[in-house]
């Protein structure tokens, strides 16, 4: 017998280590649209400092800087996918192409141009933020 499904469960946030707070922060608010801090915190004990960053449809992306953090691999969609765990998190936009245009010019790393999705309807893109992590940017078509 399986457990029942908890009776709400729905995306809060997404969590990522960074190298410096404040450059990660400014891309995020700046080039993502992550513009208001819900909190900004440390962690005694562990070198920690972080925030937690909206964006006006209501998606958290919490930023950590640990100090003696070391970089992961280079993020790369199929690439990421060797390795066990989360690799990536997706912004679903209205309009892909302009969307992928506008970070790039404003400094995220181009992964990959946008194209159509194996479901042969939805449009997607992949940037990197300053540390490499992938966001993907997603443009999902009406069924």
């Amino acid at each position: 017998m399986t457990a029942p499904a908890p009776e709400v469960l729905r995306f809060d946030h997404v969590g990522a280590s960074v190298a410096d707070l404040d450059r990660s922060a400014r891309f995020y608010g700046d080039v993502l649209g992550f513009t208001t801090v819900e909190h900004a915190f440390t962690l005694p004990g562990h070198d920690i400092r972080g925030v937690v960053l909206i964006n006006p449809a209501g998606v958290r992306v919490e930023l950590f800087e640990r100090q003696g953090s070391v970089p992961g691999r280079a993020g790369h969609p199929t690439e990421g996918a060797l390795t066990r765990g989360w690799f990536q998190f997706g912004l679903a936009v209205t309009d892909l192409r302009a969307t992928y245009a506008r970070v790039v010019a404003a400094g995220a790393t181009p992964v990959f141009e946008p194209r159509v999705a194996p479901d042969g309807k939805t449009l997607f893109a992949f940037v990197g933020d300053p540390d490499g992590n992938l966001v993907e940017l997603l443009q999902r078509t009406a069924e």
